[in-house]
């Protein structure tokens, strides 16, 4: 059946059974947020609110907002341990999670990764349960090589036409064990940049990673 194996085809439904579920739980939460936005109007119609301008003009003529507003600096001795500021760094990096999404097999439920959504990043971490290879079906071939560079093919012809600067550029790395250079820790695409393409990392990630592990059983 133009060379779809059993496990393809019912990985397939799978998917596409997930896709469904996904849909339905999107309109809910669309129905969700438009009552609670209703709920809100009506509160503003019946209220008496300033608007953004007056509260930011009071603030600014206050007091205690001037002395806010002065810059402030900090010094910094040599005493400063590296660990200091890469738990700095980790803070700041914390600060601009956006969302955390489960990867999770179908099957089962079992979570298999966090998806972490940033502003210009995403980074995809399997669980610590979780030991898989850059080596396992499909991620070289599916994964990286169809999906991710797929879209970097079509930045590079949009830089060629002028659209896109090659600092927008999307791109990719992966992140491996120190210990084994082959089971991979951390899966990191930047510059994402529209929701669509978001999506489709994740629900590509989610059925290579599934398919890894199936390989992996084996």
């Amino acid at each position: 059946m133009l060379g779809y194996s059993d496990d393809d085809i019912k990985n397939a439904a799978e998917i596409r059974e997930w896709l469904t579920r996904q849909i339905l739980d999107k309109q809910d939460e669309i129905e969700k947020i438009k009552l609670t936005l209703s709920l809100i109007d009506s509160v503003l119609k019946k209220g008496s609110f300033k608007t953004a301008a007056n509260l930011n003009t009071t603030k600014s003529n206050s007091p205690q907002s001037q002395k806010l507003d002065q810059p402030t600096y900090k010094t910094y001795n040599n005493t400063v341990t590296k660990q200091k500021e890469e738990e700095k760094q980790n803070e700041l990096k914390e600060a601009a999670i956006q969302q955390v999404k489960p990867i999770k097999r179908l099957k089962d439920n079992f979570q298999v990764a966090q998806f972490y959504i940033f502003p210009d990043s995403v980074e995809i971490t399997p669980e610590d349960n979780v030991k898989i290879s850059l080596e396992t079906p499909p991620f070289r071939s599916f994964f990286l090589n169809r999906i991710l560079q797929g879209m970097k093919n079509k930045d590079l012809e949009k830089i060629k036409q002028g659209l896109l600067s090659e600092s927008e550029m999307i791109n990719f790395e992966v992140l491996t064990d120190e210990q084994n250079d082959e089971v991979i820790k951390k899966i990191i695409v930047n510059n994402y940049r529209d929701k669509e393409r978001l999506n489709e990392i994740f629900n590509t990630a989610a059925w290579v990673i599934t398919r890894m592990l199936e390989k992996g059983e084996k």
